[in-house]
């Protein structure tokens, strides 16, 4: 094509001067800035270039209104079957009319012999930059967006058209006075199935052999087992929109890979990480993952029938999942203000008589409504009023029958007939005619023999009667073992020894309190290690049950993983030897 730098109309390649001015033409392989295609499209600039052809922004001289033209490149040009499948594609794809679609205006051809397609142009911003500045997106957000890409695959793939390439950079969200509207591009490489339209379209094959259309970060298991034509339904594009759901909600992908050959492998034989066991820091409901990973089935009969299934599909998970910050009735667990304190405990005193001598009824106490931001809201559960006078005397009944056991036990424990121990006493030997130390309480120049000492301590002959204090606590140091309570009865008690030196607690005694586990950590290294482990991580897995060890060292189950994950690491070195 060549251009007149003057008045900057193009005209094809044997004009040699500008029939307008006479100006010499200048040979171009880009549409420049300013000049006018066909007489009617001036070129403001090109905003992307693809390896068929670029796009540009145009402006439409006669309806004052932006257009995007989409042409090939100069060297396909002698490509006459590319040439046939860039017009069909326009063609079929001027069919497919639909608000979350981009719509195709006209076909024409170009001064210098090029095909370009006039389509409406969309300013707006891609989900992928959109997911690069602000991922993870929130869920409602996510859910909607997906909503309008599935209603848009739904229309095409009622005409027989699969997409075949949807990803983040194909979908643009533009902002309209109602709300965010999302706008799948670049429907060019998809496959119109013949069967669904007619004649125009028999003999023809979209996509050569040998040859993967899409992306492999985002294709489907069918595309990367080379899979094409007919061979390929709308679940493949739902395969491919899963992807991109995965990636809205956790900023990452599932499959990750250094080369292209072991992402398709991935697509194919790698089952994709549990978004919710990949990120549990993450608020992600349980319903809205688990439809993830069914769009990520590596069996299209397992994903959802078509599109418009998955629209309900996502209804009904948002419907499970209530939507933040919504109003929520408080559990009886909940903090209780002082002010709420203080009202219900004026609502439970008993009501003053009026001048009617009628005392008015308090009305029942009405749950506490609060509105959370951020939290979800809980099943509803009512503060019970705070007790009548039935339920005081039922308090005060109990009470008294708890006295009346107490004091029945304590009775026993005080009069319970001593058992004699048949336990002898350990003594040491004492020499014959050795006088031992008067016992405190009896006469001046007793003795006590060896036999005597054996039987027990000699009981004194005269003891002041003890006062009632006193008989309880050597009747409680009697049933609580201690060696120096003594029963009335005279009953030796055997001498227990003590070693300072050890602190273990008694039976019924609290154990020492130990460093305190946080169970979240622990079990959020056992999820991750089993995810490396299944993934064939060892060494990961491995790292990943050490830092729960390291803060359960109890643990056994962490144990037994690690073990595991040596083994199989072991093996694995084995068989690479």
């Amino acid at each position: 094509m060549k251009s007149c730098p003057a008045c900057q109309n193009s005209y094809p390649n044997n004009f040699a001067v500008c029939p307008q001015d006479g100006t010499p033409l200048i040979e171009v392989s880009a549409w420049a800035d300013g000049s006018v295609i066909r007489g009617k499209y001036r070129i403001l600039c090109k905003v992307g270039q693809g390896g068929m052809g670029a796009v540009y922004k145009a402006l439409h001289l006669a309806f004052d209104e932006l257009r995007a033209l989409k042409v090939i490149s100069p060297e396909l040009l002698s490509d006459e079957l590319f040439v046939k499948r860039f017009k069909h594609e326009a063609v079929i794809t001027r069919k497919l009319q639909h608000p979350n679609a981009v719509r195709v205006d006209d076909i024409d051809e170009a001064e210098d012999g090029r095909p370009f397609i006039v389509m409406e142009f969309i300013e707006g911003q891609s989900l992928k930059k959109l997911i690069q500045e602000a991922g993870p997106l929130p869920m409602p957000r996510v859910c909607d967006i997906i909503r309008q890409v599935a209603r848009a695959l739904e229309a095409a793939h009622r005409l027989g058209m699969i997409h075949r390439d949807i990803k983040p950079e194909n979908i643009a969200l533009i902002q309209t006075p109602e709300s965010e509207q999302a706008k799948v591009l670049d429907f060019g490489i998809a496959k119109v199935k013949e069967a669904r339209l007619g004649s125009e379209s028999s003999g023809m094959t979209m996509t050569g052999t040998g040859v993967v259309i899409g992306t492999p970060q985002y294709m489907s298991p069918e595309q990367a087992m080379g899979k094409r034509g007919d061979e390929l339904d709308g679940r493949s594009d739902l395969y491919s929109l899963g992807i991109v759901m995965y990636q809205m909600l956790t900023g990452d992908l599932p499959f990750k890979a250094d080369t292209t050959m072991e992402m398709l492998l991935a697509h194919v034989q790698k089952p994709p990480a549990p978004i919710r066991e990949l990120h549990p820091e993450l608020p992600i409901p349980e319903g809205i993952a688990r439809l993830v990973m069914r769009l990520l089935e590596k069996d299209p009969k397992l994903r959802p029938a078509s599109a418009e299934a998955l629209i309900e599909e996502i209804d009904r998970a948002q419907q499970e999942t209530a939507p933040l910050g919504a109003t929520r009735v408080l559990r009886p667990t909940a903090v209780v203000l002082p002010e709420e304190v203080r009202a219900a405990q004026a609502a439970a005193a008993p009501p003053s008589s009026g001048a009617a001598g009628v005392a008015a009824k308090p009305e029942p106490a009405k749950p506490r409504v609060v509105i959370e931001r951020g939290r979800a809201p809980q099943p509803p559960a009512v503060i019970a009023p705070p007790a009548g006078k039935s339920s005081q005397w039922g308090l005060l009944a109990g009470i008294a029958v708890l006295v009346i056991v107490i004091g029945g036990g304590g009775w026993y424990f005080l009069h319970r007939p001593s058992v004699p121990t048949t336990e002898p006493q350990i003594t040491s030997p004492i020499p014959t005619g050795t006088t031992l130390p008067a016992a405190q309480g009896t006469t001046s120049g007793s003795t006590t023999s060896p036999a005597d000492q054996t039987k027990g301590p000699t009981q004194p002959a005269a003891q002041p009667e003890a006062s009632p204090a006193a008989s309880r606590s050597n009747a409680a140091g009697s049933a609580s073992g201690s060696p120096r309570g003594t029963r009335a009865t005279g009953g030796a008690q055997p001498a227990q020894r003590s070693n300072p030196r050890l602190d273990v607690a008694a039976p019924g005694e609290p154990t020492p309190a130990k460093r305190g586990v946080d169970q979240q950590k622990v079990s959020s290294a056992l999820a991750l290690g089993d995810m490396y482990l299944r993934r064939g991580e060892y060494s990961a897995a491995i790292d990943e049950y050490q830092k729960g060890l390291n803060e359960d060292p109890s643990n056994p189950t962490l144990r037994q993983k690690i073990d595991e994950a040596r083994k199989a690491k072991a093996a694995e070195e084995r068989v690479l030897q």
